[in-house]
């Protein structure tokens, strides 16, 4: 019999621009590793479908595919929702979910790219005795809902919401991993459904493999999580509680709100007991419903959650796993936030070269040391043809002076040239980025690096920017084909997605026109 730990791919392996650098778990459908991406010269990590039941690692290495013909069917049936789990996921961006960068089919098998971040997870604090304030747990629980009623809305579920889904990082902002939804499809075709199953957090339906969990389902795993917050006792299975109630038993869970010496408000414990209740229609049925009982106005988008994010970024750092490691973060922080600005505006190539050794460049302006430095900017008004220079110095020496454009004609010509040059410069190295990114497939996300975000800093420049604009036309084009293939399979909720991306970059495009006017006819 074949180990699937036989079939891992091996340190060094390039899938695209990713370099493989470890393994970080083998999982009976697929494999996460740590990677590398050469593109934004960051860390990510990369999950493998990879069904070991169906399938096997190809004589080159790298292929995947069926075992055998037996297998194919459910392999690629797996493989199907694996795709489409990973495509929803890339297209949906929310700060507490978990950043899917990409997603590639690619070797026979697909891969979903996702963000890293450094902090722990819920499970390890409970573990560890941690004691949640009642601000601190309602942060937990108001952020992941806003992060639910987001995947909801896109008529996804999470399918396997535990204490070790939520990553709680050092900024003290929770953050939502590992969707299951895709990997319980697959596993419905084996004989190891309930295995995948998270006992104590699972509800009772989804035990039975032809369910489609619905919103409930979620609401129900991550009240189960609250309750192990508060009580550091894994909840009881939910099918035990079924059938203690259909014999008339009591509920061997009990009610939390009901719990004798419980420090938390009556509010919500009386939420949670809601959202643990083993009869799937007597739960909340949507996250809005349990943010209105919660004060939605706390949520994770308010100014007042900053407090709660203070105390959860204590609780993570009162963590031993995390407490070494806190003062290299919040140094690595400052240092970010210094040198944010300038990484942006001096040196653009690193985003656009994966050689590191390319990228070094003269500054445009030499310091001449004993000297003021002058950073010259134009302002151009409407009413006067003459254009003023304004010359700021070195803030720390305080001095300043505005020179007018008829005292100095000769260096203002000069320096005027010069900024144009910085502009052509940059123009050029976003079109190179924009590039990249159209040709990765970052179409409109990550927010980070897509090629729509490099175009429009390009017009920000240059409004008539032909390339630019032509870009754009690129994107919706490409979001056209997206479109046409996912009507051809059915997937009307790909369609509407792929609609709404397109839309985001050339609203009054006809073509989109056309396609919004057909989907409100059917």
């Amino acid at each position: 019999m074949i180990n699937i730990h036989d079939q891992i791919l091996p340190v060094g392996t390039q899938i695209g621009v990713y370099e493989i650098k470890g393994t970080v778990k083998v999982n009976p459908f697929d494999i996460i590793y740590r990677a590398w991406n050469h593109h934004l010269k960051e860390q990510v990590r990369i999950q493998e479908y990879f069904p070991n039941d169906f399938a096997v690692r190809a004589s080159d290495g790298l292929r995947v595919e069926a075992k055998s013909l037996e297998d194919k069917e459910n392999f690629d049936y797996g493989l199907k929702a694996f795709l489409e789990q990973a495509e929803m996921l890339t297209q949906i961006e929310h700060p507490n979910l978990v950043l899917a960068e990409n997603s590639l089919p690619f070797n026979g098998t697909a891969y979903l790219i996702m963000s890293t971040r450094d902090g722990t997870s819920l499970s390890k604090l409970i573990q560890s005795e941690a004691v949640f304030s009642e601000t601190e747990l309602k942060f937990i629980l108001v952020s992941i809902l806003n992060a639910l009623q987001r995947i909801h809305e896109n008529k996804m579920v999470h399918g396997g919401i535990q204490p070790a889904a939520i990553f709680l990082g050092k900024d003290g902002e929770p953050m939502l991993t590992n969707f299951a939804a895709a990997r319980l499809v697959i596993a419905a075709r084996t004989t190891q459904f309930s295995d995948e199953l998270a006992s104590g957090y699972a509800p009772a339906e989804q035990y039975d493999p032809a369910n489609v969990p619905g919103p409930a389902a979620d609401f129900y795993a991550l009240g189960a999580t609250m309750f192990a917050c508060i009580t550091h006792h894994q909840p009881i299975a939910a099918l035990g509680r079924v059938v203690a109630l259909s014999q008339g038993e009591p509920d061997p869970m009990g009610s939390v709100s009901a719990a004798a010496g419980v420090p938390y408000s009556v509010e919500l414990l009386q939420v949670i007991d809601w959202m643990i209740q083993p009869e799937y229609s007597c739960r909340p049925q949507s996250a809005g419903e349990i943010l209105t009982l919660l004060k939605s106005e706390q949520t994770s988008d308010s100014a007042e959650s900053s407090p709660a994010k203070r105390a959860i970024t204590e609780v993570v750092n009162r963590n031993p796993i995390v407490k070494n490691t806190l003062w290299i973060g919040v140094m690595a922080g400052i240092v970010v936030l210094v040198t944010y600005g300038l990484w942006f505006e001096k040196k653009p190539a690193e985003l656009v070269d994966d050689k590191q050794s390319t990228v070094a460049s003269q500054p445009l302006f030499q310091r001449n040391p004993g000297k003021t430095a002058v950073t010259p900017v134009i302002i151009k008004e409407e009413r006067s043809a003459t254009p003023t220079i304004v010359a700021q110095s070195n803030p720390e020496l305080g001095s300043e002076k505005i020179l007018e454009a008829e005292q100095q004609p000769e260096q203002i010509d000069l320096k005027a040239t010069l900024i144009t040059k910085t502009d052509e410069v940059l123009i050029q190295k976003y079109l190179v980025a924009a590039e990249k990114a159209y040709n990765a497939g970052y179409l409109t996300t990550p927010s980070r690096n897509n090629a729509y975000k490099y175009y429009q800093m390009v017009l920000v420049k240059e409004p008539e920017n032909a390339e630019a604009r032509d870009g754009l036309l690129k994107i919706v084009g490409r979001y056209v084909q997206f479109i046409e293939k996912a009507k051809i399979e059915g997937k009307l909720n790909m369609v509407r997605l792929y609609l709404q991306r397109a839309e985001l970059v050339l609203p009054d495009d006809p073509k989109l026109q056309n396609i919004r006017k057909e989907l409100v006819a059917q």
